[in-house]
């Protein structure tokens, strides 16, 4: 058993002029519709981070050289929405200011709000990629602008265009509202299930400053089921297609000999490969959301804490 400590991955804290990352935990819930606990999403996260193993064996190296540090956590004690992306905006740009990549642990979804308007302050034309299996596109929700299912609406606001994957669940109000705004673009589910989409969603996404919203529920509950509306029909890490799919050609991979019993490819990772090591692509900063753990270590936190590693990796060797 490893010794565990308050820092991402478990390494020594270092100074912040040091550090090319930045963990900023975000322990905000106050407008979840189902399922609650996701302000124990960055303890947890941050907690099973240190099972996660230094070396990466695909990229051949120890990305947590690159400089990570763990800050304080924001405002837990805040229950106003909209005060508290006001106070997570003013954090991020302290820290966008001094070119720190900050990485925001949630809490629920509304938190990307200030995550985004702390970059775009530094980063005007900044655009953003949401994963998410829910359009969070409602103009109000259970009383509130600023709940978690009108964070996509609130952030298109900023004038930032906003890319969404991986939606399938979707309200008619949001439909509407998606035929009249043309800086806002989807993919559904339903259009990349039995496809590489990885590829057709890089081909959908245009060269610049990008952030990336990842809400867990993007990927299936079969892969993390600790989030607060899950939705079948989601992604996952690898993904399996068997021999007999690839009758269909929109299926076959472009490389490799498929064989009895099935062929596997990259599917969320590859995407973030293909995504992150685009020459014309920036990542400049992240967040991971809506992770409601049961206990202090889950399956789906040490998911979410490699997940992590591997984006703070393929940003690190792109340079």
């Amino acid at each position: 058993m490893i010794e565990t400590t308050h820092t991402f991955l478990g390494i020594p804290d270092i100074p912040l002029k040091e550090a090319r990352f930045v963990i900023l935990p975000i322990p905000f819930e106050a407008t979840t519709s189902c399922q609650t606990g996701t302000k124990e999403g960055p303890s947890s996260i941050i907690y099973s981070s240190n099972y996660v193993e230094l070396y990466d064996e695909e990229m051949d190296c120890e990305p947590y050289t690159s400089g990570v540090k763990t800050l304080p956590p924001v405002g837990p004690d805040c229950k106003n929405p909209k005060a508290m992306v006001s106070r997570i905006e003013n954090k991020t740009s302290s820290y966008v200011k001094r070119g720190k990549i900050v990485i925001g642990l949630g809490g629920e979804h509304t938190v990307s709000l200030g995550l985004v308007k702390g970059y775009k302050k530094y980063f005007p034309d900044i655009k953003v990629l949401c994963l998410d299996a829910h359009s969070d596109l409602r103009e109000k929700y259970q009383g509130t602008e600023f709940s978690h299912a009108c964070v996509a609406r609130r952030i298109a606001e900023t004038g930032c265009p906003v890319f969404f994957a991986g939606v399938r669940s979707i309200s008619m109000e949001e439909k509407e509202f998606l035929k009249d705004n043309e800086k806002v673009k989807v993919l559904f589910a339903y259009q990349m299930q039995g496809k590489r989409w990885a590829k057709i969603l890089n081909e959908m996404l245009p060269s610049g400053t990008y952030y990336l919203s990842f809400d867990v529920d993007f990927l299936d509950p079969s892969v993390i089921p600790e989030t607060g509306t899950p939705e079948p029909g989601g992604f996952y890490w690898y993904e399996t297609v068997e021999f007999l799919n690839f009758l269909d050609p929109s299926v076959i991979p472009e490389t490799g000999t498929p064989e009895p019993g099935g062929f596997y490819w990259y599917e969320t990772v590859e995407f973030l490969m293909l995504f992150i090591q685009r020459k014309d692509i920036k990542l400049a900063g992240l967040d991971i959301v809506e992770l409601s753990p049961s206990r202090h270590f889950t399956s789906s936190s040490f998911l979410i804490a490699k997940l992590i590693y591997k984006i703070i990796g393929l940003i690190s060797i792109k340079e």
